[in-house]
């Protein structure tokens, strides 16, 4: 009985001292919440300099602008395979539409291998580093089938719910809005007499949706051989999120700081065929199916903690609801539940892990013949975590089996993370941009689940960033390379608004933008 009390009363013991720890690290924990504070990335030096806004006279011409860019069908199918004539009809269309952005004498334009645009804005002071805006002219195909409205019609058709007008059409979102946003800033810029003081470059690539080999390729190394070096890069990216995040009453602007790598992997099976009426027990089909099954079962590690995740989530706890704040406060305590929650939601599992898509499956020829092979085609989304032969090295242990061929035919590094905090000049001229055109949004660092062009200009500058000015639902993310893809008036307005700002932001503000490090730098 002795040594029972004894067990007992050790046993107690641990348990009180557990629960002790718990408690004080819950404690702890909720001061931290309670008192955290958000990083204010506007310069206040910055502050106030910029007084002209655009009109809303010439706002309110820009979204029939648009809908006449949408009805251009600039479509990329494959590397190399895109409608050349349709894009010399979107040179046309802008140098019809913004005459004195192509005629001022401080721009100088440039046709790059044929389709590609380069704008170079000249300014008055050589010794201020030169930055670069980038978008690009092409789109996706389309299935016309599956969108209720003429997806190459541009037309303004209001919202059924709230009345609100949009412009309909593939490209809205991806990418004619930045397009056609940094022109509309750059025509009334000219207009108004803007004369810079320091020079960017602004480059339209016509081939980024199918790697943009041919466009902003051509267009970094024209840079590159130049010798230009540029303060930053701010290309297309990750929109003003809203409602997307969890526990976020206010949208989140999250600006990329860096993007996945990818990976094209072959999956390949051979089988015994013959007549589908008396069916081998092993078939190359079925084989396949279970490899397949078995890599969505398990798919790829977490990564979180290792990439941008923590900043984002810490940045965003001020702002956050409880009891969301306590876990976007304290990350380091409650890692393996926001693994879990993350993990649910396809948005954020894709920003904690590579994931794995099978995006190609072929087998058999005719309906009573089984067919003797099988293949599939996986995408992988790389995390910039994640070596890409770890990846590899998952998927052969995830199928388990032999008998599997797999094979890598294609891979892309993801890019360094770029440095981003308050000290740092490109990362604060943006984000105090993002502050005066979205107010009401938080900015966060993200990491961009897709693809761009900015491998093309990497080389160019160590700050990279990706951000697409127009705030952006879970239903209108859907519509990005899906159907019935749109944008409202009012966005088209506030993305012309943003670079606007920007641009004479970064020119007047130029003296007080000086390079420190920043929260990470990821050397090139």
């Amino acid at each position: 009985m002795v040594v029972l009390r004894r067990v007992c009363g050790a046993v107690g013991l641990v348990l009180a001292i557990a629960v002790g720890v718990v408690a004080l690290l819950l404690l702890v924990g909720i001061i931290r919440a309670v008192t955290i504070e958000g990083e204010d990335y506007r310069d206040p030096g910055l502050e106030g300099l910029i007084r002209e806004e655009l009109p809303k006279s010439y706002l309110q011409t820009l979204p029939e602008l648009m809908g006449r860019a949408l009805a251009i069908p600039t479509v990329s199918t494959a590397p190399g395979d895109y409608d050349t004539e349709q894009l010399l009809r979107f040179h046309a269309f802008l140098r019809e539409s913004f005459p004195n952005a192509f005629s001022a004498s401080f721009i100088e334009v440039e046709v790059v291998n044929n389709y590609s645009l380069l704008f170079t804005v000249k300014g008055s002071d050589p010794t201020l580093e030169p930055y670069l805006l980038a978008a690009h002219m092409d789109v996706v195909p389309v299935d016309e089938s599956k969108w209720t409205k003429d997806p190459w019609s541009g037309q303004v058709i209001p919202d059924p719910e709230t009345g609100e007008d949009f412009v309909w059409g593939r490209g809205a979102i991806d990418d004619k809005l930045g397009v056609m946003g940094i022109m509309a800033a750059l025509e009334y810029l000219v207009t108004s007499g803007f004369q810079p003081t320091r020079s960017f470059y602004v480059a339209f690539g016509h081939d980024e949706e199918v790697q943009g080999e041919d466009g902003a390729g051509h267009i970094g190394a024209l840079l590159q051989d130049r010798g230009v070096k540029l303060d930053f890069v701010l290309d297309e990216g990750m929109p003003v999120l809203d409602g997307v995040m969890a526990g976020m009453e206010i949208p989140v602007a999250a600006i990329g700081v860096t993007e996945k790598g990818w990976m094209r992997v072959r999956l390949e099976v051979d089988g015994e065929g013959g007549h589908s009426s008396i069916p081998p027990q092993d078939q190359a089909v079925t084989r396949l199916a279970s490899a397949l099954v078995n890599l969505h079962r398990n798919p790829q590690p977490s990564m979180f903690g290792k990439g941008t995740e923590d900043d984002l989530l810490t940045l965003m706890a001020h702002k956050a609801s409880w009891p969301h704040k306590l876990v976007y406060a304290n990350t380091w305590l409650f890692e393996p539940l926001l693994k879990v929650i993350m993990s649910r939601s396809r948005e954020t599992n894709a920003i904690i892990r590579t994931t794995t898509a099978a995006t190609i499956v072929r087998a058999g020829v005719k309906e009573n013949v089984v067919p003797s092979s099988a293949w599939a085609i996986l995408n992988h989304r790389v995390h910039p975590a994640q070596p890409l032969e770890e990846v590899v090295k998952h998927d052969i242990a995830a199928i388990n089996d032999p008998l599997v061929k797999v094979t890598v035919e294609d891979t892309r590094e993801a890019h360094p993370i770029s440095p981003y905090g308050p000290h740092v000049p490109g990362w604060r001229l943006l984000a105090a941009t993002v502050a005066q055109i979205f107010p009401e949004a938080v900015t966060v660092p993200g990491m961009l689940v897709g693809n761009t062009d900015t491998k093309s200009y990497l080389s160019l500058s160590r700050c990279v960033y990706r951000f697409l000015p127009v705030r952006m639902t879970p239903r209108d993310i859907q519509t990005i390379h899906g159907h019935d893809e749109r944008v409202s008036n009012r966005a088209v307005g506030l993305a012309a608004s943003f670079y606007h700002r920007l641009i004479l932001t970064a020119d007047v503000g130029a003296h007080e933008l000086r390079s420190r490090p920043g929260h990470r730098a990821g050397e090139l």
